[in-house]
């Protein structure tokens, strides 16, 4: 069947208590609710997730004490570096990676530190567990800081990053569930899930009144975003009558919106909204976006069952692929190739 857009003022709250329910009829529940939100708007807030507020907190803290050090110090884990998109990337450091929509001249108003998946972020993998495999240079090593200079800043960031890994894998079943298939649909395609985490420091307006994005107009790449804000809005949401609806913080939830994967798999029936970040507050802000995606490996096409019921709008992709032209294209002297510099 096809659906009607609908245009949205706000963003809806899910509570994910029934996300592991043992009773089917539950989980099914959640998944309409998911389902309305992400047909309808694309994000929406969830709470009751599972992720503690200890555990966010000391990733937040984790951050500032990264951000807080001098240029040189952060510039010895540049992203430039990399052979597969991991680092630090200073301000201005990054284009808009939809520059059709929205491309300052300058690149974004933020700075941010990256990394990746690494078995030692993985809840289900062990020491003994082969690496993954990918033919797009996307999986390897992270960058650290030096342990002397942020003391259990990897510990830290790996603890935060295992359980929001959890928490997708959860996730991506009920999304299953709320597009008509069964809830191990994604499972064989998550078993080494493309999936990144960003850092990121958005400084307060250089100049009263000019709306610099800390972050561009854009749509995310794989198949959804699980965000953590701190206490500083910035965030906006593109509704359908061209309007940018404000996502502020509210205490107790993180923020998922679906991305380009997802999205296409489901012909669209799923929206990949449009949003960017600026940050008119004078305040400092922060923000830690996770995304998940599958293997780098597995083929975007179109679902049979849960798609819109028109003709295809995108040609199968491989995920990968896809995620590498956007990083290769996103970065400001970064051309995707193993060079040194700083």
């Amino acid at each position: 069947m096809a659906f009607q857009e609908v245009d949205f003022d706000s963003i809806p709250i899910i509570d994910l208590s029934t996300l592991a329910s043992p009773h089917t009829h539950e989980r099914q529940k959640l998944a309409d609710l998911v389902n309305k939100a992400c047909a309808e708007v694309g994000f929406f807030y969830i709470k009751n997730h599972g992720i503690s507020d200890e555990l966010i907190d000391r990733t937040f803290e984790a951050a500032r004490n990264f951000f807080a050090m001098s240029d040189e110090q952060k510039m010895s884990c540049y992203l430039g570096k990399s052979k597969n998109f991991r680092g630090y990337s200073p301000l201005y450091g990054e284009k808009a990676s939809n520059p059709e929509l929205e491309e300052p001249a300058q690149g974004a108003l933020s700075e941010a530190f990256d990394i990746g998946y690494e078995l030692a972020g993985d809840l289900r993998k062990g020491p003994n567990d082969p690496p993954p495999q990918d033919a797009y240079g996307l999986h390897g090593d992270n960058q650290w800081p030096d342990e002397r200079l942020l003391p259990g800043f990897r510990d830290v960031y790996f603890d935060y990053f295992s359980q929001v890994l959890e928490l997708s894998r959860k996730l991506i079943r009920i999304l299953a569930l709320a597009l008509d298939q069964k809830e191990d649909f994604f499972d064989s395609a998550v078993e080494y899930p493309g999936v990144a985490s960003r850092m990121l420091h958005y400084p307060p307006q250089p100049v009263e009144g000019q709306g610099i994005p800390g972050q561009a107009a854009h749509t995310d790449w794989e198949c959804f975003t699980i965000l953590a804000q701190d206490h500083v809005p910035g965030l906006q949401v593109l509704n359908n009558q061209g309007k940018w609806v404000l996502a502020p913080p509210i205490l107790g939830t993180l923020v998922v919106n679906i991305a380009d994967c997802l999205a296409t798999w489901s012909n669209y029936r799923f929206k990949s909204t449009i949003h960017r970040v600026v940050n008119l507050t004078g305040e400092e802000r922060y923000s830690i976006p996770f995304f998940f995606g599958v293997d780098y490996n597995t083929t975007i096409s179109i679902m049979e069952n849960g798609g819109s019921g028109e003709k295809a709008r995108r040609k199968p992709f491989t995920a990968g692929e896809y995620v590498h032209q956007k990083l290769s294209n996103g970065y400001i002297g970064y051309d995707g190739e193993s060079e040194e510099k700083t």
